[in-house]
């Protein structure tokens, strides 16, 4: 893939692995890679977009044919697009949005959390049973619904990478945890061979974990990891820790 190419020179291999501590039992095996990339957070994510976008679509029509609009209307209106149209920017796997999101999260880098997306589709989901209204009343059950279970795993992610930083005590050990992962060695690592990585350290993830972490460090979206996201990451998070603990 042009422009993400990074050269590596340290191979793989058995015996110990420097740099890496020792977290609970080794795990060898790689599980099976998921047939379909879209997991279930991003399908209710996106079909949490859809109905925020068709909410707000009625209720200005609406208003307009009863020619009555009140100012809570249009912020409930409003709100809901924007929160809508960004969702499915953002939980898209389609490749036509990949430049979109990438754009998105780099302009405004909270968005590439779950935890702060979950928090956005709360607070549009609370917005919306602000107007009595069946239709506002489902979608505000299903956006506030999905955006704390998004908190939660995004909760859960943040931990596990956590234990993924800490893990690596410095370049020469994230390079070679990445090159022994890099299972076929194209240079990338992908969800099933992150995954792996993870399982090396005794970390189990369930499909929305594994999603929710593999799509913080991969900025672009493209679905590969290539090292230097790796090491941009862990590089950016550890700098973090240092000046917390300071």
């Amino acid at each position: 893939m042009p422009g993400k190419t990074t050269e590596l020179s340290l191979s793989g291999g058995s015996g110990k692995r420097e740099g890496l501590l020792p977290l609970s039992a080794m795990y060898e095996e790689t599980t099976e890679a998921t047939k379909s990339p879209t997991t279930t957070i991003r399908l209710l994510a996106c079909a949490n977009g859809v109905g925020l976008i068709i909410s707000s679509i009625m209720t200005a029509v609406l208003s307009v044919l009863n020619n009555q609009i009140s100012i809570l209307d249009i912020v409930v209106i409003i709100i809901s697009a924007w929160v809508g149209i960004f969702a499915l920017f953002l939980e898209s796997n389609l490749a036509l949005v990949h430049t979109i999101r990438s754009t998105i999260t780099h302009g405004v880098p909270i968005c590439g959390h779950v935890t702060w997306r979950g928090g956005f589709y709360t607070i549009a989901g609370l917005l919306n049973f602000a107007i009595l209204e069946p239709l506002h009343i489902v979608v505000g059950l299903f956006s506030t619904g999905v955006g704390i279970y998004m908190i939660k795993i995004g909760k859960k992610a943040g931990e596990h990478l956590v234990t993924l930083r800490t893990s690596i005590t410095d370049e020469k050990a994230l390079l070679k945890a990445f090159m022994r992962h890099d299972e076929n060695g194209d240079g990338y690592l992908q969800q099933e061979e992150f995954e792996s990585l993870m399982l090396s350290l005794g970390v189990e993830l369930d499909r929305d974990e594994l999603d929710a972490i593999f799509f913080t460090i991969d900025v672009d979206n493209d679905k590969n990891i290539v090292y230097d996201e790796f090491r941009s990451w862990w590089k950016q998070t550890t700098s973090e820790t240092r000046v917390t603990l300071s």
